[in-house]
């Protein structure tokens, strides 16, 4: 994930909760807002509820590689926020994975794609 593909300011996280939409799973929430950029840009974000800083960054490793398994099939000019919840931290990265996977598909982020032999 490149820097420019990142959200990193507190405004432009606040900006995507208010008014962007929002699709709760299990496991991760995911905030999406369409923004006017060729390219579209990722932040997340973890609660201190879920533990210690060691969990938290584990859970934002955990996050950020399905979020970069997922990346190739986004539609360009998003600003998305990716919230792990509580049971994200239990969860199996496949878990997190797929659950990330059906609330892009449910936003109308990505579209799935048939693969051979699927």
């Amino acid at each position: 994930m490149e820097r420019i593909e990142r959200l990193r300011k507190n405004e432009q996280f606040r900006g995507v909760f208010k008014s962007g939409k929002v699709f709760v799973g299990d496991k991760i929430v995911v905030y999406a807002l369409e923004n006017a950029l060729s390219y579209s840009r990722v932040g997340i974000t973890v609660s201190r509820k879920l533990g210690g800083a060691v969990e938290r960054n584990q859970l934002k490793r955990i996050v950020r590689e399905a979020w970069r398994a997922r990346e190739g099939e986004l539609r360009k000019g998003f600003d998305l926020v990716l919230v792990p919840r509580m049971k994200a931290k239990t969860a199996s990265f496949r878990e997190i994975s797929d659950e990330l996977q059906q609330l892009l598909v449910k936003g109308n982020i990505i579209e799935i794609v048939a693969r051979d032999g699927e």
